[in-house]
């Protein structure tokens, strides 16, 4: 509890202003100069992966159901059976969201898709991630690993992506050799109010 608690000051400590006018005319507003800027999102990301890694318990879990608008909250992993999607939202020491993971539902069960926002401490996505894993790949007899990262300045200007896939042992895949069994459309969201207002969810705050 004490690991959790020191790594949540130091995120707050670590998250510079991207907010307004003050961060475009000032360097002091950041911690790290201009040019470093992929570097301190990367790091911002890294922070927030521990923390949604030790903190799985406080995780606000969402449902939405098929042909069903209202998403009901899980609590204690019970899950009914008609599940359309699942929204994992995680919150810092002040309450405001800086992770939403959203969770398709896979029919034929051939892949899993798990696509996450970052937000930092004004609300705004600095970084995307999509990761898939899925089975007849064709260019492995195993599971094929998929994983697409996106970084956004304050602005919300792409300022990097990263693309990896791979075998169950880490063995980069080529991807002109590679069938993928999924089209799943997705829309990559600004900021937090954008994200719940595109998703319909309103009691996640």
């Amino acid at each position: 509890m004490r690991r959790l608690t020191y790594v949540l000051i130091i995120f707050v400590g670590f998250i510079s202003a991207c907010n307004s006018n003050d961060s475009r005319t000032s360097s002091t507003s950041r911690l790290l100069p201009e040019p470093d800027i992929l570097e301190r999102l990367k790091y911002q990301k890294t922070i927030i992966d521990t923390l949604f890694n030790h903190s799985k318990d406080k995780l606000i879990v969402l449902a939405k159901l098929v042909d069903k608008d209202e998403l009901i909250q899980i609590k204690d992993g019970n899950f009914p059976d008609n599940v359309e999607t699942t929204f994992n939202f995680l919150k810092d020491s002040l309450g405001q969201i800086i992770t939403a993971s959203e969770f398709p539902f896979s029919e034929s069960g051939d892949w899993n898709i798990i696509l996450t926002h970052y937000f930092d401490k004004d609300g705004k996505t600095f970084a995307f991630e999509r990761q898939t894993n899925f089975f007849n790949s064709i260019c492995t007899d195993g599971v094929a690993y998929e994983t697409q990262t996106e970084f956004y300045n304050c602005d919300f200007q792409l300022i990097d992506k990263m693309y990896k896939l791979v075998d169950e042992k880490n063995k980069t895949l080529q991807i002109d050799s590679c069938q993928f069994p999924y089209d799943y459309e997705y829309k990559v969201s600004a900021d937090i109010d954008k994200y719940l207002q595109t998703n319909r969810i309103k009691n996640s705050r």
